[in-house]
């Protein structure tokens, strides 16, 4: 199998989650607005075809760090859990705000899920879960996903963004895993690999950490991408930074890396998924 060999199935993936690192949301007000308004247009255009998008989206923590910012006699934060609980609070509401603005521009209502571990492990949690996401989106609604940062602890963590992203994409069967990063895609030996059919150890260790404000790097995202592969999903790993570039990934299937393994979809069961979760819990750095 080829990357070519997966056109025709990219261009008419149907459910489509998207992750948005908070790098994406967290420079200057000027790129900011300009990467919503590539994004909000590519979405609008999705949704146009008749295509159902699932936003994940980091960016809580650091809105909440620029708010705390402009306040008087606010003391410089660091990076203690409860200092990043109290900065998530403060930041979602302002996080889910931002993209409103966007949003009911182009006349797309959204809504916000914030869920956990534990929200997962509770067979109801899971189930309500499920079919919140199943009537928003029968109703037209964009869901906007980030993990409820402001009572999780690191034991009960997903880790990052983009591990959750790859766990909505088998909760809602998606066709379609894209995660905007802010790099061309994955480079092993300093070169772009477009293609990968089996993240393993060689590419896991040569995937750097976060080199931004968010928690990842391209370490989670291959993690995520192996996750996503193995229901065969296929995920791309591509530069935010390029206008448009969710609707030429899927019109053209040429910018980034593309990462699937099973040529075949798969619907992950509930104890699956459950499975995955902890196994990744237990598994050391993620």
């Amino acid at each position: 199998m080829n990357r070519n060999d997966l056109n025709e199935r990219i261009k008419t993936s149907n459910k489509i989650v998207i992750k948005i690192g908070s790098a994406r949301l967290s420079g200057s007000e000027e790129e900011v607005n300009d990467f919503l308004f590539s994004l909000v247009s590519d979405i609008r255009h999705l949704r146009d075809l008749g295509k159902q998008v699932i936003l994940v989206s980091s960016g809580a923590i650091a809105r909440g760090r620029k708010l705390l910012s402009t306040l008087q006699n606010s003391e410089e934060t660091g990076e203690s859990l409860p200092e990043k609980q109290a900065l998530a609070a403060m930041g979602q509401n302002r996080l889910v705000n931002l993209y409103d603005s966007f949003f009911s521009k182009v006349n797309l209502p959204i809504a916000q899920i914030l869920f956990g571990v534990l929200d997962m492990e509770n067979p109801e949690g899971f189930k309500n879960l499920k079919n919140t996401f199943r009537q928003l989106l029968d109703w037209g609604i964009l869901p906007i996903v980030n993990e409820n940062d402001s009572v999780a602890t690191e034991e009960v963590k997903f880790g990052d963004n983009d591990v959750l992203s790859a766990i909505v994409s088998l909760i809602v069967e998606a066709d379609l895993l894209i995660i905007l990063t802010g790099v061309e895609g994955f480079l092993k030996d300093g070169k772009l690999l477009p293609f990968l059919e089996e993240v393993g150890k060689s590419e896991l260790s040569q995937a750097g950490g976060p080199s931004g404000p968010g928690t990842g790097g391209m370490y989670t995202k291959l993690k995520a991408a192996s996750i996503s592969s193995e229901a065969g999903i296929p995920c791309g790993i591509i530069d935010g930074n390029l206008k448009n570039c969710v609707r030429e990934f899927i019109e053209t299937n040429t910018l980034g890396t593309l990462v699937v393994s099973n040529g075949k979809k798969k619907n992950f069961t509930e104890e699956e998924i459950k499975s995955i979760l902890r196994a990744k819990r237990n598994g050391g750095q993620e």
